[in-house]
């Protein structure tokens, strides 16, 4: 047992040597060992500095997270108390996304700096941040935040500004102002965006400030377009919300002198007894008044058969059953403060033919015109007709408007009707013309629309994608069951980004082409397709559009991203964890190569998925140290990349069988050899114990170098039994001992020889002797060097020396 045990510590006293043992040594066990002698004499003493080498304490905090924005924060933290001993190499920042629960590195600072602006944050993600110090012998205990933050600017959008007031305008533009936001979210408003729309499309931007000025010219209107308009306020974090919008604004002059359109204002022959009316648009602004005057410059009034209807911006001047006073010009007259302006019109009432013959037929309708028959009047009005006038009336506006005359004196008459609107619906009438004027008109039955006798054809087949690479695709479909009377001209292929959601012409191909190819899309980015077919009659419905494609290669041999791949050193236990990008199409089979087998180790996580591979070694042991091969395969090829890790740990113990030769009673030497496996350090030094059978403790004896692998071992006490130990030692701590494997005992290898034979006296005289003897059985182990020739007088009482002899070797 020691002479005094405290735990951890023990201390062995000697005659001549004393000896302090800490085992399993901590950092608290660093500092200056004094070791005080005495006795009667007198005293002396000695120090011993000894520094007990550990990972740093974690650093100081708290771990305080200031300037927060969208994508970065900045952590600052204390450094540790202790340093481990040795100088720190260094911090370790990571931050874990709480949605996802995984620390992930964020960056490494230097050890003169205590802070680290963290980059790459996601807009409105919630973290958490840990800050680890690193010396050479290990990272310490990370230091956490105690809450998390939120990535976020320190301010927001601004509030709404004010409903838009417009305070000029004409028939292009409006002068827009309103009040500022009550609220700017804590920056500066930096300008005002303008957005617009009328009945038929919806709210879009059209106009962006210069600066934060509440107010703004919106150009570029149409006129007689109905118009609302409203106002969003930018500040560097977004747009707000929009005002209120501004009521319905007709697009029109403000102020503008009146003029007449005169596209109505004609002469008019009708007949007797029949009425006409005179409907007129008029410009201006404001609306204008409008007076209508006769030809002797009098001014019109209502009565029972003349009839004037004024509105703004229109007049309607009837007359019902004419008589022959009332031909003559008529006068319109307009006004406002801007300005005045007149036109005439001409009415002509003259007694006029009977209708044409009916039925009115309309015959070879296509999409813009048709063939119109008819026969004479039964009754010509007593007068040749001269022409016949010919009109149509849109459906939708209910006005008629002339199309054209054709002469009198066909007995079948007919006329080509043109410049119809497709699609809509039209009404026509005939009317006859003598030199009295027009009958009454022959008008069609019902209303013919506007059409070819053919529509547009039905949608394709579904588009297949029969091939595509990184920037296009080949589509095919089937034609369309029917083309619905005219054949296929072309086909319109369109695309579909999922990123926009809006559809868009891609381009197009012949009607007898039933393939096509989309190029210029953007790799990664997901589409889809469909097909329009076009005839005569205009492009039909679109087909079924494709599942959503993404736009990668088809064939591409695997190409391993190498950036992760870099030669990784780490202590046993600690993680090894490589993540590996990899292109190839179709998405290569990976496989993790070691030593020419597939990877498979019970501390080894493997996880592949299209394009990439993760490999972990969790708890990593020194025969996880090698060169790992990582395999990509397709159909078009392969590659493969290496990555080393090393995993340092203690040596592996020396090589034995330890050896003790050359025993005596107060030493020995030993040999070993070095040990198959360094444990990724160089060997330091071979640490050698000694263990006295009869105590049972093992205490140092000495340490050698790294380039020795034996010991001559002093201080063992005669007819003690010893066994001996030796550890390797590197920077990551000593190895498991080799042991002898049996005891040795401290003697001289050899012993006293026995006893010679009896002398026997083979000549004599007064003053001497010859003896001669046999030599003795037992050498005791090493041969005889010499005899002690010893003699005693007959009444002597004891042996005494005489003579001492050698013998030669």
């Amino acid at each position: 047992m020691p002479d005094a045990d405290f735990g951890r510590t023990t201390i062995d006293k000697y005659d001549r040597n004393t000896v302090l043992t800490v085992r399993k040594c901590e950092r608290p066990d660093s500092g200056k060992y004094k070791l005080v002698l005495t006795n009667s004499s007198g005293s002396c003493e000695g120090i011993a500095d000894v520094i007990v080498l550990g990972k740093p304490s974690r650093p100081e905090g708290p771990l305080k997270v200031e300037d927060v924005r969208e994508t970065r924060a900045l952590c600052k933290w204390n450094k540790p108390k202790d340093d481990g001993g040795t100088e720190l190499k260094g911090y370790v920042v990571e931050k874990m996304d709480m949605d996802t629960g995984r620390w992930v590195p964020a960056g490494e600072v230097g050890p003169e700096k205590t802070e680290l602006m963290v980059e790459g944050l996601t807009p409105h993600k919630k973290y958490k941040f840990r800050v680890r110090a690193v010396n050479k012998e290990g990272e310490s205990d990370p230091l956490e935040t105690d809450d998390f933050i939120e990535a976020k600017n320190p301010y927001d959008e601004p509030g709404k500004p004010g409903k838009p007031e417009i305070v000029d305008y004409d028939n292009k533009m409006v002068q827009l102002k309103w009040e500022k936001p009550a609220s700017d979210g804590g920056r500066p408003i930096l300008h005002y965006v303008i957005e617009m729309k009328d009945k038929f499309t919806e709210w879009s931007e059209v106009k962006k400030t210069s600066d934060d000025k509440p107010e703004a010219q919106v150009d570029g209107l149409k006129e007689k377009m109905v118009y609302q308009f409203r106002v969003r306020a930018v500040n560097k974090a977004g747009k707000s919300e929009p005002s209120e919008p501004t009521g319905n604004h007709l697009c029109k002059h403000r102020n503008l002198k009146p003029y007449i359109d005169r596209t109505n204002m004609k002469t008019i022959t009708i007949k007797v007894t029949r009425s006409h009316k005179f409907s007129v648009d008029v410009r201006g602004e404001p609306a204008p008044e409008l007076t209508w005057f006769s030809k002797d410059g009098t001014k019109i009034e209502s009565t029972d058969r003349i009839k004037i209807e004024n509105v703004d911006y229109h007049t309607d001047f009837s007359i019902e059953k004419a008589t022959r006073k009332d031909s003559g010009f008529y006068t319109l007259k307009a006004v406002n403060r801007n300005g005045s302006d007149e036109a005439q019109c001409e009415l002509v009432v003259l007694s006029k033919p009977g209708m044409p013959k009916g039925p009115l037929k309309v015959e070879n309708v296509y999409d813009k015109g048709a063939t119109l028959k008819w026969e004479k009047p039964e009754d010509d009005g007593g007068l040749p007709i001269k022409e016949y006038v010919v009109e149509k009336m849109d459906a939708g506006t209910g006005r008629w408007v002339r199309c054209g005359k054709c002469p009198g004196d066909k007995s079948h008459p007919e006329f080509q009707v043109g410049d119809l609107i497709p699609g809509q619906d039209y009404k026509f009438r005939v009317a006859a013309v003598n030199d009295e004027g027009e009958s009454e008109p022959l008008e069609t039955l019902k209303a013919v629309k506007a059409k070819n006798p053919y529509d547009p054809p039905e949608s394709p087949g579904k588009p297949e994608i029969v091939d595509y690479d990184n920037k296009s695709v080949d589509l095919k479909w089937e034609a369309p069951k029917s083309d619905n009377g005219a054949p296929i001209q072309k086909y319109i292929i369109e695309k579909k980004n999922k990123k926009s959601g809006e559809w868009e012409k891609a381009c197009e191909v012949p009607g007898s082409q039933l393939t096509g190819k989309v190029d210029d899309l953007v790799e990664r980015d997901e589409y889809q397709f469909r097909v329009k077919a076009v005839n005569k009659a205009g492009p039909g419905n679109p087909s079924e559009p494709t599942d959503y494609h993404i736009v990668k290669h088809r064939k591409l041999k695997p190409m391993i991203d190498r950036t992760n791949l870099t030669m990784t050193k780490v202590k046993a236990g600690k993680q090894v964890f490589f993540d590996v990008n990899i292109k190839g199409e179709p998405p290569p089979t990976v496989t993790w190569i070691v030593k020419d087998e597939a990877v498979s180790a019970p501390n080894i996580t493997i996880v592949n998925i299209d394009y990439n591979s993760k490999f972990t070694i969790k708890d990593s042991v020194r025969k996880n140290t090698g060169i790992y091969k990582i395999l990509a395969e397709n159909i078009h090829g392969k590659d493969e990349a290496e990555v080393e890790v090393v995993v340092l740990s203690a040596p592996s113990k020396p090589k034995g069988p330890l050896k003790v030769s050359d025993v005596t009673a107060k030493g020995c030497k030993l040999k070993w050899d070095k040990p198959e496996d360094d444990g990724g350090v160089p060997i330091q030094a071979y640490a050698v114990e000694k263990l006295d059978t009869s105590t049972g403790r093992w205490v140092p004896v000495g340490r050698v170098g790294p380039d020795e692998t034996g010991m001559d071992v002093g201080g063992l006490v005669e007819g003690k039994n010893y066994q001996f130990r030796v550890k390797a030692v590197n920077e990551e701590g000593e190895s498991e001992p080799l042991d002898t494997d049996h005891a040795t005992l401290a003697k001289n290898p050899y012993e006293i020889p026995g006893a010679p034979s009896t002398p026997e006296i083979v000549d004599w005289d007064v003053d001497r002797v010859d003896l001669k003897w046999k030599a003795p059985k037992n050498d005791g182990g090493a041969p005889i060097t010499g005899y002690i020739i010893e003699k005693k007088e007959k009444f002597g009482t004891s042996w005494e020396p005489c003579v001492e002899t050698k013998v030669c070797c």
